[in-house]
């Protein structure tokens, strides 16, 4: 801007200079030489005169006719209020200008969102909420004038998108009028928006960011619960590069308890009824009495039939630490005996593995023997006696 359009418009906001105009206006209309201008002239003149609408000889020059809601929020504040006017000011200007609440009755265009400005907005719609839909800008502004201004109206999705369900802006707008001490929104609405977006991320495969979403819930139990939820319905029992990646994510990133991850899995190994899946993620989940009882229930019999002994004892050990011990019901009587079993098994094996090995030393040992007893010099009678004497009893060493 100029030095000179500065000035003017400066000059255009003192009173003195409005009232000069809107008498030369009022002259050109009572000779009907307004005709002779130009609409476009008019409507400027109009403008500078601080007249939203005038009645010209043959129209009514409206001169927000041609604008679209922030502008006219704009020449509301810069031509027709006195300078010292605030934002609030010139919003109430305004919307007493859609609303048709004033003198001039309604010649400004509504704060429709971008999606409805060429559109008429759907009646059922406004019907349906009981109020009209604004664009996100103008709740802005009203919030700026009014510190106390509704955030539901606010935050409302449809303010932006047509899309009802979509809530990637009002979430994360909601995050920003936090940092600047808006937080008179209720804690169910606040939870609807925490819910909402993290439903919309599920939908979306996105399931981990929808964990960190949920963990925005300002109730502990709540938070607790609906987190454990998006875990048992997505944490999967196959591992892959993506799901160790997720899950690291959750449990390095986010500070999820990895409990928690081992009980989803364990939930969903007992919907697919694979008990070694389960036993596996209760034991890594802390769940030692449940653990406990499932080994016992379903999986040590087969074990001890089959022989499959380390398998079953990897679990027993772990849970005959005392302090995982004393909380489970019945450990003496059914987990104990079991390990027991096993180390009198492991033991007797160790004992026959040992003694085998010897045994067969000694059999090379002795066949080596035979070989080299036979190979020894023998010059006289007494020396074929002894040879022959050592040879019965290596072979018999050897049986």
């Amino acid at each position: 801007m100029t030095t000179h359009h500065y000035l003017h418009y400066q000059g255009t906001r003192s009173s003195y200079c409005r009232d000069l105009l809107a008498l030369q206006l009022a002259d050109w209309n009572r000779m009907q030489t307004d005709c002779y201008l130009p609409e476009e002239r008019l409507r400027i003149f109009t403008l500078l005169a601080g007249k939203p609408v005038w009645q010209s000889s043959e129209s009514v020059v409206n001169v927000c006719s041609e604008l679209d809601w922030k502008r006219c929020v704009a020449v509301h504040l810069w031509f027709m209020l006195p300078p010292t006017a605030s934002v609030a000011d010139a919003l109430a200007r305004y919307e007493a200008a859609f609303q048709g609440s004033c003198e001039s009755g309604k010649y400004a265009c509504a704060p429709l969102p971008p999606y409805l400005e060429a559109d008429q907005p759907d009646s059922e719609e406004e019907e349906e909420s009981k109020r009209p839909l604004y664009d996100i800008c103008f709740h802005l502004l009203k919030l700026y004038s009014d510190r106390h201004y509704s955030l539901q109206q606010l935050l409302d999705p449809l303010t932006v998108t047509w899309e009802r369900l979509d809530y990637r802006l009002s979430w994360h707008l909601w995050g920003v009028l936090q940092a600047l001490h808006y937080g008179h929104l209720s804690s169910s609405r606040q939870g609807l928006l925490h819910t909402s977006y993290a439903a919309q991320l599920e939908s979306a495969g996105l399931w981990h960011m929808a964990v960190f979403i949920l963990l925005h819930i300002p109730d502990h139990s709540q938070r607790e619960r609906a987190v454990r939820e998006m875990l048992t319905l997505h944490c999967p029992l196959q591992e892959t590069d993506e799901s160790v990646r997720r899950e690291r994510f959750l449990t390095e990133r986010l500070l999820v308890p990895e409990r928690w991850i081992h009980e989803a899995k364990a939930t969903r190994a007992r919907r697919d009824a694979d008990r070694h899946q389960q036993a596996l993620h209760l034991y890594r989940a802390g769940y030692w009495n449940q653990c406990h009882r499932l080994l016992i229930q379903h999986l040590a019999s087969d074990c001890i039939i089959n022989d499959n002994h380390d398998y079953l004892l990897e679990f027993l050990e772990g849970l005959a630490v005392p302090e995982h011990s004393a909380t489970i019901q019945d450990w003496d009587t059914a987990g104990r005996v079991y390990l027991d079993y096993i180390r009198v098994i492991k033991t007797l094996q160790d004992i026959q593995q040992s003694a085998g090995y010897e045994l067969e030393r000694l059999y090379t040992d002795v066949t080596s023997l035979c070989s080299r007893i036979e190979l020894l010099p023998c010059s006289t009678a007494r020396d074929r006696l002894a040879q022959s004497g050592r040879s019965t009893a290596a072979m018999f060493d050897r049986r």
